[in-house]
């Protein structure tokens, strides 16, 4: 997700990320209903709205959101509805407006520039301010993780969230310093990383990455809970998309396109083989969804040169079928990581 500040529409705007290539894999048309899940600045709702006479459920858990979301409400005339909600409360939300099935379901996942620019929320390294990276009500926050977590916690996070493979070094670098100092601020915590692995990272050749990166993402993704929610919204929502409607989703970091990847596999029936060597299995029929052209997209040269934060992102979508959802989807598991959760409140 991808925002810059402006002069209108609110304290921010959103610069939506492949807006063409997200427009034509909803398959908009007039006189539909669509459910924005990360709203954000409001950027892909107002391509949408530009081009086409439709209805916008609009979801965030930043309530930071509420306020471009009605200033943009008076600009398209009513038809965006705002909700500050998590992506787990989308189908509930449906249910309480009466509305069976949407025509299409957009994720822009990650977190915004809305936030990511704002000192105060915690989010950058290349900023100092106050450790949080809470991107809605959550009751954890980033301090929290970095100061109380076990040091072996702390390293499968880092591990498991941000694929950060010096993740074991981290952690102990982390635990050493806040066994005499409290981490406070981001720019602190992010020179204790450099020093503890900056010179793996320069020895890397072609890599450009901040050692930080990979355990700032970590941090994030485990603070705002973002895998088990993506998963449990994926799950809830599929039959509450019309026949031939679409769930589009943006990613931006490896981990989180697997995640989508293999949700939009087993739902398509397309998986991928053990094997390198061996060909992809795909047996789309009698599946809830499948894919309608190519399995994802990427930004062109143009856009990455307008927008660099567009380079890493991915655009994944399916169609729904005439064929109901009616299995659990079990494939991913965060029953360590809650347990991990208790320890800290």
């Amino acid at each position: 997700m991808d925002s810059r500040k402006t002069s209108t529409g609110g304290p921010f705007y959103h610069t939506p990320v492949m807006t063409k290539k997200v427009l034509n894999a909803l398959s908009l048309r007039g006189g539909s209903v669509y459910v924005d899940g990360t709203f954000g600045g409001g950027g892909h709702s107002s391509a949408i709205l530009d081009l086409f006479d439709c209805i916008i459920i609009a979801t965030d858990k930043d309530i930071n959101s509420a306020p471009i979301a009605k200033k943009l409400n008076e600009k398209y005339q009513d038809r965006i509805n705002f909700y500050n909600a998590m992506y787990t409360q989308i189908p509930s939300l449906l249910d309480s407006l009466s509305i069976k099935a949407v025509d299409g379901l957009l994720l822009d996942l990650g977190a915004s520039s809305m936030q990511i620019d704002d000192p105060k929320r915690g989010f950058s390294f290349q900023n100092e301010g106050p450790l949080d990276m809470r991107m809605g009500k959550n009751t954890i926050s980033a301090h929290d993780v970095v100061n109380k977590m076990k040091e072996e916690h702390l390293s499968e996070i880092i591990r498991d969230f941000g694929e950060e493979k010096h993740s074991r070094i981290i952690a102990s670098r982390i635990n050493d310093y806040r066994q005499k100092n409290t981490i406070n601020t981001t720019t602190q915590l992010s020179k204790i990383i450099n020093d503890a692995v900056g010179n793996f990272y320069k020895k890397q050749k072609g890599s450009h990455i901040h050692p930080a990166t990979r355990t700032f993402q970590a941090i994030r993704v485990f603070v705002n809970n973002e895998f088990e929610e993506l998963y449990a919204l994926l799950i809830g929502i599929c039959n509450y998309i019309k026949l031939g409607g679409r769930i589009a989703i943006i990613t931006f970091h490896s981990l989180e396109d697997r995640i989508v990847k293999n949700i939009f596999n087993h739902l398509t029936g397309c998986s991928s083989s053990k094997s390198r060597y061996e060909p992809k299995i795909e047996d789309q029929a009698n599946h809830p969804f499948i894919y309608p052209d190519k399995k994802f997209y990427k930004p062109d040269q143009d856009e990455i040169a307008e927008n660099p934060r567009s380079r890493s992102a991915k655009l994944r979508y399916i169609q729904r079928t005439e064929y109901l959802f009616r299995e659990n989807l079990d494939i991913y598991s965060m029953t360590k990581y809650k347990r991990m959760l208790e320890e800290l409140k």
